[in-house]
């Protein structure tokens, strides 16, 4: 019971914690996201990447389901 607690405080405090912040989280989240397809770009790797990510993408999602 105690250790529920615990770990629910801290589930809690974290979700609290990135609400605040949610203006900085999606200011560094699209800054990153902008430099590493800058960075694909620049390599010519753009199909490469493209079929990585729908890979995780497929693999999530199934593991949703």
């Amino acid at each position: 019971m105690l250790i529920t607690f615990v770990t629910s405080a801290v589930l809690v405090t974290s979700v609290l914690l990135v609400l605040s912040n949610l203006g900085t989280v999606a200011d560094d989240t699209s800054k990153a996201v902008r430099g590493a397809m800058h960075r694909i770009r620049a390599q010519g790797a753009t199909a490469s990447w493209a079929a990585f990510v729908v890979l995780w993408l497929t693999i999530f999602g199934l593991g949703l389901l």
